[in-house]
């Protein structure tokens, strides 16, 4: 029958081990935030794009399909903006100054 050998770890590899979890938690909670952002992203994009279709569908002629395509472009371009404004807040509120990591 062999004994086991029980090998002591080194004077402050806790703490190294916490510090690193640390660490990895940061980038954990900024990659969740991006997924979550884009998600809300698409799914804005294809509500809107579905309601395009509807309005293109109820037109009746083709100057009123013109105006609804430029009425749709308009509101893509602005929808685009805010999306953009948004993403930036949420990653800026991920690596906030304040705490020095993300939250």
């Amino acid at each position: 029958m062999t004994e086991k050998k029980t090998v002591a770890a080194p004077p402050g590899v806790g703490v190294a081990t916490d510090m690193l979890k640390s660490m990895s938690e940061a980038p954990a909670a900024l990659y969740t935030q991006f997924y979550q952002q884009s998600l809300g992203t698409w799914a804005r994009a294809l509500q809107s794009q579905a309601d395009f279709a509807a309005k293109l569908a109820a037109c009746s002629g083709p100057a009123e399909v013109l105006c609804c395509q430029f009425d749709y472009l308009r509101s893509a371009s602005s929808a685009c903006t805010e999306e953009a404004g948004r993403a930036f807040r949420t990653f800026q509120s991920a690596v906030s100054p304040d705490t020095g990591a993300a939250r």
